[in-house]
């Protein structure tokens, strides 16, 4: 089965972006494995590393929640299912985002 890939490369690695990866927006406009996130974060914190390790896990479990509703909202036909697991993909990327900028913050992933 050949991989479906999105528009963009990873603003830390290079390598094209698959659907299937987890992948988040920085707020430089950057697109951004979650993988390659990570590790450039655990590399460059500024301050306390559990801490970090947390927001982390916590973004990569709303990355993966995005992909699942992606998914569902495929299979689904009901239209008021579909409007619910719409939504609660929508609340998903939000979180995502918030917790993307909190990486940002206990680490040195951008450039200053």
């Amino acid at each position: 089965m050949s991989r479906s890939y999105t528009k963009w490369k990873c603003g830390f690695c290079e390598n094209q972006i698959a659907w299937d990866e987890p992948f988040t927006y920085m707020s430089n406009k950057t697109v951004v494995h979650f993988t390659c996130l990570k590790d450039r974060a655990l590399k460059t914190p500024k301050g306390d590393q559990e801490e970090l390790k947390m927001v982390l896990d916590s973004l990569e479990d709303e990355l993966v929640s995005i992909q699942k509703y992606k998914e569902r909202l495929s299979k689904v036909s009901n239209e008021d299912v579909k409007k619910v697991l719409d939504q609660a993909e929508k609340d998903a990327e939000k979180n995502a985002g918030i917790l993307t900028r909190t990486v940002e913050k206990l680490s040195a992933v951008l450039p200053s």
